[in-house]
């Protein structure tokens, strides 16, 4: 196999499930799409606090990252753009995206899954995740709409970009940069859940999303 391998499959799930999703979403009444999406919110929520508890990061670095990349992505309005991007196609809310995108990219199984898969060739941690997104996303997608089903680009562009990098300089993630990225993931996690609730509705989550990818290299 190929690298990348693993991250091709995880898109390629997120599409399916999303379409099924999307098709099935007629027929699920109202009160269960609104029970699976406080699930998810609920779920969002604890992972990002279990990441906050488990990881130590280097705080003062951790603050400068998030300082920078969120100005950096309020600079050049990412989630701005995403929203023209899919009200252009039929896409009622940037929610299930960033939702998507958060839950699909932000944990260990990812920044493991494609070092692994980079460095070794070994695509079972990422393919595992793939599998779990695939469900996920036609849950996702029912209830939060055809946004879910475009985060599987920002997945392949996300997850290949780190599996390249792995793939050419090694294992380039030092153990202080993975618990700086893991800490600030879990933020975004926790900032994504109540957003789920209906909280923070001015906050664009998507925005400070650049803090996430500058701590895996700084």
């Amino acid at each position: 196999m190929f690298p990348g391998f693993g991250t091709l499959i995880n898109a390629s799930l997120i599409l399916t499930g999303s379409f099924f999703g999307l098709k099935a979403s007629r027929y699920i009444p109202q009160s269960l799409k609104d029970g699976a999406i406080n699930a998810i919110g609920l779920f969002t929520l604890m992972l990002g606090i279990k990441l906050l508890y488990e990881n130590k990061p280097e705080t003062l670095k951790v603050f400068i990252l998030i300082l920078t990349g969120s100005a950096l992505g309020h600079m050049v309005r990412l989630e701005e753009s995403i929203h023209r991007f899919l009200k252009d196609r039929g896409g009622n809310s940037v929610k299930g995206f960033v939702t998507a995108c958060i839950l699909f990219t932000v944990g260990p199984m990812t920044l493991l899954g494609c070092i692994l898969e980079g460095t070794k060739g070994d695509s079972t941690l990422i393919l595992s995740k793939a599998v779990m997104d695939g469900f996920s996303s036609t849950i996702l997608s029912s209830s939060l709409g055809r946004g879910v089903l475009f985060s599987a680009f920002f997945v392949l562009l996300f997850q290949g970009m780190l599996t390249g990098l792995a793939f050419y300089f090694g294992s380039f993630l030092s153990e202080s940069s993975m618990s700086n990225a893991l800490f600030v993931g879990g933020g975004l996690m926790i900032l994504t859940g109540m957003k789920i609730f209906g909280l923070l509705e001015k906050v664009k989550v998507l925005n400070i999303f650049p803090s996430l990818v500058m701590s895996l290299f700084f």
